[in-house]
């Protein structure tokens, strides 16, 4: 069975939820402006890419009750695909990617995991519509069955009102945003030692960039195990000194096939608050 191949360079739906990773991001850490300029120049009213994302969005948002109209509202985002320019919208395409190439290290920013990929790669097979009939009716079925959900389920994508929001705000307006953005995390956070409070804001600024968090994590769990080799030596009591010792061995590197989960995160928090009580124990 022939199978297309898909290509997160030809997605249009995953460069644009890429790109607005990249805005939270770029804020987050220094009020950059380089995906927001990106976002403007290639998403203008009047472009393809502005089309055919629009269609990336309407079938990830919309829901219906039942399978006959989801049908229909599928058709329909076929055909107005089917109207768009292709030549000029691989052009457009290959402008935009080659653009993030020339500003971002495409191996990170490509590789940032995505919630909603499969979704976006079903809908990216059934536009393309050159694989076997088989493929492409499994596609679609797929895509009608995530369109059906009660209304009561339904949670509005936030990427759209980031965008609009990035978009029509000032550089002040970034700058003063980001500032509070530190008073709140600095006032919630206040009770947590300066490691956790790194890797907090590690965490949140990393949001697209999983390679940079990733080394960032085993990097940390490799200064709290020597930092407990260290510790567990000044340790009299030996019912303690033998839970140390447990638990220094249970702090493992992420190794290469592993992702980042909120467990990691979570775990090495509890790992510095360990190594701060035994800081205050024996300072």
């Amino acid at each position: 069975m022939s199978k297309v191949k898909h290509s997160k360079y030809k997605n249009t739906g995953i460069i644009f939820e890429l790109l607005v990773r990249q805005i939270t991001e770029e804020t987050m850490a220094d009020g950059s402006t380089t995906a927001v300029s990106l976002m403007k120049k290639h998403f203008h009213k009047n472009s393809n890419l502005l089309k055919e994302y629009q269609i990336y969005r309407s079938i990830t948002q919309q829901k219906y009750d039942d399978k006959m109209a989801a049908q229909m509202f599928i058709e329909t985002c076929v055909e107005q695909y089917n109207d768009i320019n292709k030549s000029h919208l691989r052009r457009e395409k290959y402008n935009l990617v080659k653009e993030i190439k020339s500003v971002y290290n495409t191996e990170t920013f490509f590789n940032s995991k995505i919630n909603n990929y499969r979704n976006l790669a079903s809908i990216y097979i059934m536009l393309e519509n050159n694989g076997s009939p088989s493929l492409i009716t499994n596609t679609k079925l797929s895509i009608i069955e995530s369109i059906v959900t009660p209304p009561t389920a339904l949670t509005p994508e936030p990427h759209d009102v980031v965008t609009e929001t990035y978009s029509q705000m000032s550089d002040l307006d970034k700058k003063l945003t980001y500032k509070i953005l530190i008073e709140k995390f600095n006032t919630k956070y206040s009770g947590l030692n300066t490691e956790q409070k790194d890797l907090i804001r590690e965490y949140i600024e990393s949001v697209t960039n999983t390679p940079r968090l990733k080394q960032y994590i085993n990097e940390s769990i490799e200064k709290v195990q020597a930092e407990l080799d260290v510790m567990v030596e000044k340790v009299t009591n030996p019912v303690v000194k033998i839970k140390i010792n447990e638990v220094r061995n249970l702090i493992k590197p992420l190794c290469k096939k592993s992702s980042v989960h909120d467990d990691n995160v979570v775990n090495l928090l509890n790992y510095y608050e360990l190594v701060q009580e035994l800081r205050n124990i024996h300072s």
